[in-house]
């Protein structure tokens, strides 16, 4: 399916409106995370991440890893309104807290659920900007916990290095785990379209942002265009805890995780290409999930799952 369209001339209006958006809520968005995450290089950040970090070739910010400590044990915010193992539901890892985003299966029937790679990777100072890629044999990898700390499985795939933010845990036999995604359903498929100059497309996602209350949990993104094949820059707010969340169009489907936040201006209205615009970094699934087939030498098949 094609992801919803918007004529020239409402199009021309959204570009506009997202601007002067873009122009008054960047200072007022940043003052809300430095308020939340403490202010980089005193010691006062919270937990893994924050990184400086390329997408696209571009200077953006990591979306934080929640800490453990900072993670309420008995129910974080938002986890009461996606239970269970999930995508949209809350992970926890020896990093922090993120969030799932796709079920897929392998040929040998094992389950599998992503998340972004620096969620388990990102543990190194300020400044890291390519984590690598590594890979876990069986037993070997760290484990993954759900929200109220129950072992779900184990890491067995990671990448943090621009343009891919992606990982791999192996669920556990006999853990029950969905492939809807929480609030939106699906997914329905994979979005691989790259939809050109003034070609606006409304995209949802679900995270965790802990501490903020579900109320934020179910959000919607505009992407000015969807040009590049790797990554998407979209106009919303992500918060620390949405990292790994999944990322749907309007038809249901998959169009890849959230990963980083920041101003990002690229390509030009006369370049042709495509508006690439926006807060909210966006790494797309195909591409990634290729790469961690062509390492881990499997297929890897989306689990797919009926709209809400």
């Amino acid at each position: 399916m094609s992801p919803r369209r918007l004529a020239p001339r409402r199009a021309l209006l959204a570009l506009l409106a997202v601007t002067a958006t873009l122009a008054v809520a960047t200072p007022a968005r940043a003052g809300l995370l430095d308020d939340l995450l403490g202010d980089p290089g005193t010691g006062n950040e919270v937990g893994a991440g924050g990184s400086d970090w390329t997408l696209g070739g571009r200077s953006c910010q990591l979306i934080e890893v929640p800490a453990l400590a900072s993670v309420p044990t008995a129910a974080p915010f938002g986890v009461g309104s996606c239970p269970g193992v999930r995508p949209g539901s809350l992970i926890q890892t020896e990093a922090g807290a993120c969030t799932l985003n796709f079920m897929f299966t392998d040929p040998a029937g094992d389950r599998y659920m992503g998340t972004a790679g620096h969620c388990i990777l990102a543990t190194s100072p300020i400044g890291q900007q390519d984590n690598g890629e590594v890979t876990f044999g069986a037993g070997e990898g760290p484990v993954a916990r759900d929200g109220e700390g129950n072992r779900i499985g184990e890491f067995v795939y990671a990448i943090q290095s621009d343009p891919k933010d992606f990982a791999l845990i192996c669920l556990d036999d006999g853990v029950e785990a969905s492939p809807q995604v929480c609030s939106f359903g699906g997914p329905t498929g994979t979005d691989d379209s790259q939809p050109g100059l003034l070609e606006p497309t409304v995209l949802s996602n679900y995270g965790n942002p802990l501490g903020l209350g579900s109320g934020v949990t179910t959000k919607s993104f505009l992407a000015l265009g969807m040009p590049d094949p790797d990554h998407v820059f979209a106009t919303g707010l992500v918060l620390p805890g949405d990292s790994g969340g999944p990322v749907l169009n309007e038809d249901g489907e998959a169009v890849g995780l959230v990963v980083t936040t920041g101003l990002q201006l690229g390509n030009s209205l006369v370049s042709g290409e495509g508006l690439d615009v926006g807060l909210v970094g966006i790494t797309r699934l195909t591409p990634q999930l290729e790469r961690a087939e062509d390492v881990l030498g499997t297929d890897f098949t989306l689990v797919e799952a009926p709209r809400l």
